[in-house]
C-alpha cells in the first residue's frame, strides 16, 4: 500500500466516523427549545463536525501530494498492528466500563491499564496520579461547571 493510499483509506474512514458521529447526535441529543446559543448537542456536533473538516483535508492533502511525486511504499508492521488492535480493544473496553460503573471508575481503570500494559508506564505515583487527576479533573470541569452528563454506572453509581 502505498503512503497516499494509506492517507486516504484514513481520511475517508474518519469521515464516515464523523458522519455516523453527527447523524448518532442528531438522533440522541433532544433539541433545546429553551433558545439559548447552547444546546446539549453543541459540544458533540462540533466534535463531529471538526472531525470531518480534518478528514476531508487529510484526503485533500493526498491530492496535492500526489502531484508532487511522493508515493512510496510503506508496509505496517506487526507492532504497529498491535498498538491499533490494543486502541480499537482499550475503547471497546472503555466503552463497557462506562456503562457498567460510570465515568470517575471506569476513567481510571481505563487510563491505569492503557499506561501500565500498553506503555510500560509502572511508577505508581505516575498511575495513581495521572489516572486520578484526569478523572477527577474532567468530572469537574464537565461534570460540575458545564453541567454536561457524564455516564453513571449500573452497576456501580458514583458521583
Amino acid at each position: 500500500m502505498t503512503l497516499l493510499a494509506r492517507d486516504r483509506l484514513a481520511g475517508v474512514l474518519l469521515l464516515l466516523v464523523a458522519v455516523v458521529w453527527i447523524a448518532l447526535v442528531y438522533g440522541t441529543f433532544a433539541e433545546d427549545l429553551a433558545g439559548g446559543p447552547t444546546t446539549s448537542r453543541t459540544f458533540p456536533l462540533a466534535s463531529g463536525a471538526l472531525l470531518a473538516l480534518l478528514s476531508l483535508l487529510l484526503i485533500a492533502g493526498t491530492f496535492v501530494k500526489g502531484r508532487h511525486g511522493t508515493k512510496g511504499r510503506v508496509r505496517i508492521d506487526a507492532l504497529e498492528w498491535r498498538g491499533i488492535v490494543a486502541t480499537f480493544g482499550f475503547l471497546a473496553a472503555y466503552v463497557s466500563l462506562l456503562y457498567a460503573v460510570g465515568f470517575i471508575l471506569g476513567t481510571i481503570a481505563a487510563i491505569v491499564a492503557f499506561l501500565y500494559l500498553m506503555l510500560g508506564k509502572r511508577s505508581p505515583w505516575l498511575l495513581i496520579g495521572y489516572s486520578f487527576g484526569f478523572a477527577f479533573g474532567v468530572w469537574f470541569i464537565l461534570g460540575e461547571m458545564m453541567a454536561v452528563y457524564l455516564p453513571r454506572g449500573a452497576l456501580i453509581n458514583l458521583f
